[in-house]
């Protein structure tokens, strides 16, 4: 049997080896809960900007030359040939691939537009002068504009004293800021029944919204 001496240290000695791991559970829970304290995250902080905006309003027309658009505001046909009714402006042949004349047109409207022509009544050139256009171009793609035209790649129309729509612009056109539409137009002479002598004539192009 054990001495009454050695089993009374040995009970207190398990008291106290009891009271130890008491001691290490609690400070291991404290310390847990410090270490989740520490890695929470502080609230989010929100801040916020209002922007305000003034945009202007676009609706031009403007002429646009280049090496293969050769004229604006005068176009010259310095030798008419009255045999020939397909006289074309100076420096210029047939199916050469340039144009007599191109209108860069701009529109943040957002509404349909059209593009008409016409000439001054009083001129003797009247029933002798007629036009051409290709399809338009978006110059923000560099692809053919999605608008329609009244006549077609081949087809020379006749220039009247009252205006007579050419295009009409489509969807992109309607707000095709920042570069906008390019129309290229070419005309030619008819010079049969022409008395030697100058002629004049005004060609009027006409940007609008109303049809």
């Amino acid at each position: 049997m054990l001495n009454k001496g050695l089993l009374k240290q040995f009970k207190n000695k398990t008291k106290e080896v009891n009271k130890m791991k008491k001691l290490v559970i609690t400070s291991m829970v404290m310390l847990f809960a410090i270490a989740i304290a520490g890695a929470s995250y502080a609230a989010d902080q929100t801040l916020n900007s209002n922007v305000t905006a003034s945009v202007g309003s676009i609706f031009s027309m403007a002429f646009y030359t280049d090496a293969n658009v050769l004229y604006s505001t005068a176009i010259p046909f310095s030798t008419v040939d009255p045999s020939s009714a397909y006289n074309y402006a100076d420096g210029r042949a047939q199916d050469d691939g340039k144009s007599d004349v191109g209108l860069t047109i701009k529109s943040n409207q957002g509404n349909p537009w059209y593009l008409k022509i016409a000439m001054n009544a009083a001129s003797p050139l009247l029933t002798k002068l007629a036009g051409n256009m290709g399809q338009p171009t978006n110059r923000n793609w560099g692809t053919p504009a999605d608008g329609g035209r009244t006549y077609g790649d081949l087809t020379w129309f006749d220039l009247t004293g009252a205006a007579v729509t050419l295009y009409t612009a489509g969807t992109a056109d309607e707000t095709n800021t920042p570069e906008g539409t390019l129309a290229t137009l070419s005309f030619k002479v008819d010079g049969s029944g022409l008395a030697p002598g100058p002629y004049t004539g005004t060609i009027t192009y006409t940007l609008t919204e109303t049809a």
